[in-house]
């Protein structure tokens, strides 16, 4: 009986692990992480240089947001000309926890990382109602094409009904 019940046991293991090993990995385009301290467990953390004094910032490894939260994205030409910036609306979810942890970590920094980008940070200086994500710059040509491949923009929503979009009769 024992071994009938092993038996079993391996061939259930065997299964799953059958199961799991023909998923794909899945790598984010998109992934933004909250600021950590220096004391935080450092399996948990990962240290970054950012500005240009290269000060030393901790990042969570862990996202607190990632592409399954955006419901769209609005790119835009960032201040210095050279890079991009974008806009993310994150949805409903992901907005009501964006404004959460807007209105706790206040005077912190919220990374965006993107796939081969460096880690571009926004001050969290306010509680974000809205549940809209601003990077301001950093980001190039290619990020707003894999964007584009992954997420919607802005101009493919359908507007929703209101006197703002209404026609004139």
């Amino acid at each position: 009986m024992r071994q009938k019940l092993v038996l079993l046991g391996i061939l259930l293991a065997t299964t799953l692990w059958c199961q799991g090993a023909g998923n794909k990995y899945k790598l984010y385009v998109v992934t933004f992480h909250l600021e950590g301290d220096e004391k935080d467990n450092p399996k948990m953390i990962t240290p970054v240089k950012l500005g240009q004094e290269h000060r030393q910032y901790y990042f969570s490894k862990l996202p607190t947001f990632t592409d399954k939260d955006i419901a769209w994205f609005y790119p835009f030409t960032a201040s210095d000309g050279v890079s991009y910036g974008a806009a993310f609306r994150l949805k409903e979810h992901a907005a009501v926890e964006l404004k959460a942890i807007t209105l706790t970590n206040q005077g912190k920094l919220l990374g965006l990382r993107c796939s081969d980008a460096p880690l571009q940070a926004v001050l969290i200086d306010r509680p974000v109602d809205d549940g809209v994500i601003v990077v301001w710059s950093g980001l190039q040509q290619r990020h707003l094409q894999e964007f584009r491949k992954r997420f919607p923009h802005v101009d493919d929503l359908q507007p929703s009904s209101g006197p703002q979009f209404s026609k004139p009769n």
